[in-house]
């Protein structure tokens, strides 16, 4: 192992971390698939936009692990100068892939809490969170990959460059104002539901995400150190670090919403999620009686509200409802009427009415 594991080198650090961090991204982003294609029998826009996240999060997680294995944790000094081109040059990918990252895991939540969004001028809030997203992530991933002069537009150590420090800050701070632009959209959902018990359990599904601002605001304490040293293969660490950290939070956070426990709620309370509930109850509509297990084939029946369809020669009770629950019960009650007028009889026709337990 030789001077691998002494204290003056953080290349095990950089190394263990960000690969604890890609595996709890990745069976984050599966529970999250799992649970969406087992409820819903599909994937939407909103799970392929994370999918995506989590495919430039792997590809950020190999180049940095590509830039230790060249030297990136030792002394500059340890370094040699072919091994210092392939790290620069494999930081500078892994830079671009973070934002790329970044950019779709909040894609993937800005949608999500829109398709819970009933009202149009609601929805349009959450076009200008997309729109700020877009605007972060164009100018963050061109800047980064332009901030040296070409052909060495990696080469931030002795290439010609603008000033990075400042750089750095602005994507963080940025970074930053994209996430409280999503805060603002998940609060103008919260607003409509009711009571406030409700909007508290609402809160604090999406309230986790303030371990991602949290996260970048420590992490812009340590850009001017790590920026500004001459012993940049060595300080640089903790930022790459916190690269990681806050790329596996913003995946994390963004699938949270979407595991059982949650989406259980918010079907129960009402909260729709479009598209995706409609298409599963079309193909549901459209499936024959014999899949559907019905002995009623002229019955329609909403398999997300779990509750029968009315006609108008129906009545439907409901008793000891309970959702997700074995334990519900639902008492349908079927009237067939015939008008009056109808009756020879005058009686007002007859009723037949069946009772289903």
């Amino acid at each position: 192992m030789g001077t691998r594991f002494k204290g003056d080198t953080k290349d095990p650090m950089v190394n263990v971390t960000t690969w604890c961090l890609l595996v709890v991204t990745i069976f984050s982003v599966l529970s999250r698939l799992g649970t969406k294609f087992r409820l819903f029998r599909q994937l939407i826009a909103d799970d392929l936009l994370m999918i995506a996240s989590l495919v430039f999060g792997v590809g950020q997680s190999i180049a940095v692990s590509l830039a230790v294995g060249s030297g990136y944790g030792k002394h500059l000094k340890d370094v040699t100068s072919a091994d210092l081109d392939q790290i620069m040059k494999q930081i500078y990918a892994a830079s671009l892939l973070y934002i790329l990252s970044l950019l779709f895991s909040k894609l993937s939540l800005v949608v999500f809490i829109r398709k819970l969004t009933p009202s149009c001028e609601k929805k349009r809030v959450a076009r200008g969170v997309e729109a700020i997203i877009y605007a972060w992530a164009t100018v963050a991933f061109f800047g980064s990959a332009f901030s040296c002069v070409a052909p060495r537009t990696f080469d931030f150590w002795r290439g010609d460059c603008f000033n990075l420090l400042a750089w750095h800050y602005f994507i963080g701070i940025s970074n930053i104002v994209t996430e409280v632009s999503i805060f603002i959209q998940a609060t103008i959902v919260m607003l409509i539901i009711r009571p406030w018990g409700l909007r508290l359990v609402f809160a604090g599904i999406f309230v986790p995400r303030i371990f991602v601002i949290a996260t970048t605001l420590v992490q812009l304490l340590f850009t001017k150190s790590g920026m500004q040293s001459d012993d940049w293969s060595y300080n640089m660490c903790e930022l790459t670090i916190f690269d990681g950290i806050v790329q596996c939070l913003s995946i994390v956070t963004a699938c949270w919403p979407q595991l059982k426990p949650f989406l259980s709620w918010m079907r129960s309370n009402g909260l729709k999620i479009q598209d995706v509930e409609d298409h599963v109850y079309q193909n549901y509509k459209m499936s024959p009686p014999s899949q559907t297990g019905s002995t009623f084939p002229d019955q329609k029946f909403d398999v997300h509200e779990s509750l029968p369809l009315t006609r108008q020669d129906q009545i439907i009770f409901t008793t000891n409802w309970e959702v997700d629950s074995q334990s519900s019960q639902a008492n349908i009650v079927s009237e067939r009427n015939h008008h009056p007028w109808a009756d020879n009889s005058g009686n007002g026709g007859q009723r037949s009415i069946s009772s289903i337990n």
